[in-house]
C-alpha cells in the first residue's frame, strides 16, 4: 500500500507542475526575443499584493491521466483476482483526488499590482509576478512587447 501511495503522490505532483506559467517580468517569450519593444520611464504610485491564478488546465486532463495511471499501478501492486479490481478503483480515485488538489495549489502564485505614473502624467496599472520588489516613489521602466507590459528596474 505504501508503494502505491508513493506512486500516486509523485505522479500527481509531476502532472500538476506542467500547467503553471505565470509570465515573470524576468522571463521572455520566444516570440519577444530579438524584437523591438517600447520602453518609457515611470514612477511607482502604489504597490498591492495579489494572487495570480492560472486556468490553463480546466479540461481536467492531468487528473484523468493521474487517475488512469494510479488505477493501473494500484491493480498491479495490490491484490489478486477481484482484489486487484477493487485496489485499482480505489487507487484511481485517490490519484485523481490528489492530482486535482495539487493542480489547484500549483495554479496560484503571488503577484503584485503596480500603479505607475507615466512621464506624460497618465496613470496605468500592471499586474505581474512578484519576483521584483517595488516601492512608491521609485523610478522604473515600463516595457511593452508582444506579450504585454512589464515593469522593471
Amino acid at each position: 500500500m505504501f508503494k502505491f501511495l508513493l506512486y500516486a503522490v509523485v505522479l500527481s505532483i509531476l502532472t500538476g507542475c506542467a500547467s503553471a506559467d505565470f509570465g515573470s517580468p524576468n522571463t521572455y517569450q520566444r516570440s519577444d526575443v530579438q524584437r523591438i519593444g517600447q520602453m518609457e520611464q515611470a514612477t511607482i504610485i502604489r504597490v498591492r499584493q495579489v494572487t495570480i491564478e492560472s486556468s490553463s488546465d480546466s479540461s481536467g486532463l492531468t487528473s484523468f491521466v493521474s487517475a488512469a495511471a494510479s488505477a493501473f499501478l494500484g491493480s498491479q501492486v495490490i491484490g489478486n483476482g477481484r482484489g486487484r479490481y477493487v485496489s485499482g478503483a480505489l487507487s484511481g480515485a485517490a490519484g485523481a483526488f490528489i492530482s486535482q488538489h495539487v493542480s489547484a495549489a500549483m495554479s496560484r502564485h503571488s503577484g503584485v499590482e503596480v500603479f505607475v505614473r507615466r512621464a506624460n502624467g497618465q496613470p496605468v496599472v500592471v499586474t505581474q509576478v512578484d519576483d521584483q520588489q517595488f516601492a512608491p516613489g521609485e523610478h522604473v521602466y515600463l516595457i511593452s512587447s508582444g506579450s504585454g507590459y512589464r515593469i522593471t528596474h
